[in-house]
């Protein structure tokens, strides 16, 4: 991509090439980024995809909220709010997975939804092989 952008001679005389900070912070980088696509690719042999979208989703909050400490960023009231929505949400799939998992099925509210009150069966009474008139 260097290359084509016409980029190359200006990435060869970086100075950033011979610091060897920036070699090491490089290879760390590097290698936890394939860690870490290691680590995901291994988890959805073992959870479902649902799972496996949830923990995505709360690594990259992790991360974004670790950089928003690090760097000193101000943020919206609203942007927190969308994180701490997020964060609770994840918080809460976990919460009712550790129950299905070890057997103690969530509380079940005492009103059941909408679509199961709907009864498209008919009512014992009601024979329809019977073809006597009523």
């Amino acid at each position: 991509m260097v290359v084509l952008t016409g980029q190359l001679s200006a990435a060869i005389a970086a100075p950033e090439l011979i610091d060897p900070f920036f070699w090491v912070f490089l290879l760390v980088t590097g290698v936890l980024g394939c860690l870490m696509a290691w680590v995901s690719a291994m988890q959805i042999n073992v959870t479902s995809p649902v799972s496996h979208h949830i923990s995505s989703n709360s690594k990259a909050v992790a991360q974004t909220i670790i950089a928003v400490i690090w760097y000193h960023e101000t943020k919206r009231t609203l942007w927190w709010i969308s994180v701490l929505m997020v964060v609770c949400g994840a918080l809460s799939y976990a919460i009712v997975r550790m129950r299905e998992e070890s057997g103690n099925p969530t509380p079940q509210n005492d009103r059941p939804l909408l679509n199961s009150t709907i009864n498209h069966s008919k009512p014992p009474e009601v024979d329809t092989d019977d073809q006597s008139p009523v």
